[in-house]
Order: structure tokens, then sequence, then C-alpha cells
């Protein structure tokens, strides 16, 4: 553990690449459910963890409250959020709409470079696909988001666009196990699609394409929620049943 933050974080560059480090490392954590909603996340421990002192770790999770994705709590601390079904898929929406205008925010110099980044992105997935691990799928995941923001030359539209996926991608990777096979064709898919488009160097099939993936994703995870919803209900009513019988 780093007793004097002078003494290691030594320049502003070194301090900020090991604040990006941890910023990284928790969301994939948060994003892909390995935190759990309503888990307390020690500042302490995470310090520790990372060989820094408590106010790197602060600040990162300054930042990733900002994302919905951790609160603070009087008396508790930091605690992972709920992940709230009808409001990720109200931000799902909203991110669709946002799709349309992503044409007018991009750099088209810059596809060259997301294409080349994508293409080696989908050689990893296309080996981890097989493998069922939601940590690796959440990782390329927001991989893709990377690539996708790096192409934005507005910096509000990119802020807006960040956001929206922080606050609404639990949803997708809390229903990856639900249909693995879907998910990975829906990922794979997305990449090679990505491929594609930058190599093609047009904004708008770029916004086109992203609207349509996210509805892709929207009619999966209503599909996923309906089937839970409707297999809780049975169980309640089976419960209830169970009830009756035992009074009878």
């Amino acid at each position: 553990m780093l007793k004097n933050d002078s003494k290691n974080l030594k320049t502003p560059e070194s301090r900020r690449a090991s604040m990006l480090e941890i910023s990284n490392t928790l969301l994939l954590r948060l994003c892909s459910l390995r935190y759990l909603p309503s888990q307390t996340l020690s500042e302490a421990a995470l310090a520790e963890e990372f060989g820094v002192s408590r106010t790197p770790i602060r600040q990162v999770l300054q930042q990733l409250a900002l994302f919905g994705l951790v609160e603070s709590r009087n008396g508790v601390g930091t605690v992972v959020t709920e992940v709230h079904n009808e409001r990720a898929l109200e931000l799902f929406g909203i991110r669709k709409h946002l799709a349309l205008l992503m044409s007018e925010m991009v750099d088209p110099s810059r596809f060259p470079r997301a294409k080349e980044r994508m293409s080696e992105l989908g050689t990893v997935a296309a080996a981890c696909s097989q493998e069922r691990d939601i940590q690796q799928f959440a990782t390329i995941g927001i991989r893709i988001q990377k690539i996708i923001l790096d192409t934005i030359s507005s910096v509000e539209y990119r802020r807006l666009w960040e956001e929206c996926y922080y606050r609404s991608c639990r949803i997708s990777y809390s229903i990856v196990e639900s249909d693995w096979m879907l998910s990975t064709r829906l990922q794979l898919e997305e990449i090679s699609d990505l491929v594609a488009v930058f190599d093609s160097g047009d904004p708008k099939e770029l916004a086109q394409l992203c609207n349509r993936a996210i509805g892709e994703w929207i009619v999966f995870a209503k599909r996923i929620h309906a089937a839970q919803t409707t297999d809780s209900n049975d169980q309640s009513f089976k419960e209830l049943l169970q009830e009756f019988s035992v009074r009878d």
C-alpha cells in the first residue's frame, strides 16, 4: 500500500493513469455485476488493493456516482445502486434515439483507427464466445463502446452517450446468461458490422447501425424481462396454492 501520494504519484500524468486504471477496473466489476446491488464498497479495501491512498479511490467513486452505478449513503458509505429494469429500458430508448444524431457528432478521419481496433477486438471476441465468461463478455462490450466514443468529436454528445451507456448497460449483462448464444451472436454481429461501417467511412451508416443494434438489445431485454416476470408470477401462484392446501 502506498503511504504517500506525493512520492508515488509524482506527476499529473502518472496520477491520471493510476486513476484511469482504477476507474476501468471498477467499471467492469460494476457493469458485469461482480459488484452486486446494495453491496458496500470499502474505500480502505480498494485503496489497499490498488496500492494507492483513499483520495484517488474516492474521486473515482464520485465519478462512478455520476453514471448512477454507486451512491453515497450517510452512515453506510458507497453502495452499489439497484438495477431498475424499466428505467434501464427507458435509457436504452434514449440511447436508440441519440444514435440517430451520431452522424453529425463524429469525426470520419478517426474511422480507420477505429476499424483497426474493432477488427482486433473481433478476433478476441470470436475466441472468447464459447467460454461463457460474463466478465470477458462485459469487457468486450465496454471496449466496443470506448472505440465508438473515440470517434465522437462533440464533447457534450460524448458525455451524454457515455453516461446513458453506463446507466443502462447492467441490464444487458444481467441477462446474458439467459441466452448466451443469442448474446454472443448479437455482440459478434455488432463488431463485424462496425468494422464494415468504419471501413465505409460513412457517419450516417454508423448512426443507423448503432440505432439498430440498440434496438435489438431492447427486444432481447424485454423478452427476458417478460419471461422472468411470468416465472415469478407462476411461482407466486404455486406458493399461494400450497398455502391454501396446507390450510385445508
